[in-house]
């Protein structure tokens, strides 16, 4: 099996969604971190430093909605299924993470277009392909295209209730 990794990087700065989420990453270099690093080892001087440098280190502040995710049931409500407790999202299943995968190309929706079931009964069609239990659908929606521009946040067609409950099901 191939391994491809979606991730996208984290940056400070990001355009997010609300905007009090936007990821904030601070670096620390070699210079500034001198003092703490002589802290952190009681007798230490900067003699004992090699060339007086201390570690590099970066203090990150960002929510779990921040670059390439996937939103945990417990993100929505409380409850699922019924009531039954909704996973966190250290709950859900790995081996829901990797696995067989279909790309589905709706980068020719418009911004804005709700998916519906028939959207991708008539892709499949079309690539002749049957979805199979387990597998892992991979929409393009045309909005990857805008990443870390304030465009990202409103380009892209996105997936109807009646569309995620057709493939969920």
């Amino acid at each position: 099996m191939k391994i491809i990794d979606l991730s996208v990087a984290i940056e400070s700065g990001l355009p997010s969604d609300p905007p009090n989420y936007i990821p904030h990453i601070e670096y620390r270099n070699h210079k500034d971190t001198v003092e703490e690093m002589l802290s952190f080892f009681g007798e230490a001087t900067v003699d004992d430093l090699p060339e007086g440098n201390g570690w590099a280190v970066e203090f990150l502040r960002l929510s779990t909605h921040s670059g390439t995710h996937i939103d945990a049931p417990y993100h929505y409500y409380p409850t699922m299924n019924g009531g039954e407790r909704a996973w966190t999202i250290d709950e859900v299943p790995l081996d829901w993470f990797y696995g067989p995968a279909v790309v589905v190309d709706f980068r020719d929706k418009p911004d804005g277009y709700k998916v519906e079931p028939e959207d991708f009964e008539e892709y499949f069609k079309k690539i002749n392909y049957q979805l199979k239990p387990g597998d892992i659908v991979l929409v393009n929606t045309g909005a990857s295209k805008h990443w870390g521009t304030k465009k990202y946040l409103t380009s892209g067609c996105g997936m109807s209730k009646a569309a995620t409950l057709w493939l969920v099901n």
